[in-house]
């Protein structure tokens, strides 16, 4: 004598596709009933879980040094990478507010143009020389060396810096072509970033320029 295979302990009276089964259906055996029963239950138990963990998940608290409000489930990356967190706060070099972009050298507009002043007024300078006072030293600098700045490789606006800091001696040996920024870093507290890179530049160009093997050195 065959058994329902649901369990339910009585005699398998039809044959289904699913197996031998007391009932013309499985949703008649009581045994299946039962067990579908408590799925049913488990299933809501766990949709009404996921239900809460999503309303935690929406409710937001500050950041503790912004104070801005964040998402729970963010709240630790937001901090971690939050710009008044003392790991990563950097003061504006005009203002000393705490600087809110990454890759912004002041905290803002205003700042960046006084902090950018000299650089622009060099700019001026030389697009108001005149060939009757001489050649212009950016000309003499791309002559020797290639537009490019030596520490990043931008090459549409390249600016000249004079390595002695002495604007009147513009001798290739003391040209050094640099972007806007790098080179405000070479007039800036930040000179400690790209000096040494600078230095192995100009020394190899030196000796080239020595050597009668005019052109750029290699990068360092």
């Amino acid at each position: 004598m065959k058994y329902c295979k649901y369990g339910c302990d009585q005699e398998a009276e039809y044959t289904l596709k699913s197996g031998s089964c007391c009932s013309d259906s499985p949703n008649k055996c009581p045994e299946n009933r039962k067990k579908n029963s408590i799925g049913v239950k488990k299933s809501r138990a766990l949709e009404k879980e996921k239900g809460i963990k999503r309303i935690i998940y929406k409710i937001k608290i500050p950041c503790k040094y912004c104070k801005k409000d964040i998402i729970k489930g963010q709240i630790t990356k937001h901090e971690y990478f939050c710009y008044l967190n003392p790991k990563n706060i950097r003061l504006c070099p005009i203002c000393e507010v705490p600087i809110k972009d990454k890759k912004a050298t002041t905290c803002s507009q205003k700042c960046a143009q006084i902090y950018f002043k000299d650089m622009f007024n060099e700019v001026r300078r030389n697009r108001d020389m005149s060939w009757s006072n001489g050649p212009l030293y950016t000309s003499i600098c791309f002559k020797h060396h290639e537009k490019k700045c030596v520490i990043c490789d931008e090459d549409i606006i390249v600016a000249v810096h004079h390595y002695d800091g002495d604007k009147k001696n513009n001798d290739p040996t003391n040209l050094t072509p640099l972007c806007p920024t790098h080179h405000m870093y070479m007039h800036s507290q930040h000179i400690y970033l790209i000096k040494e890179c600078v230095d192995e530049y100009m020394e190899k160009f030196k000796q080239l320029f020595q050597g009668g093997s005019i052109g750029a050195a290699a990068d360092c």
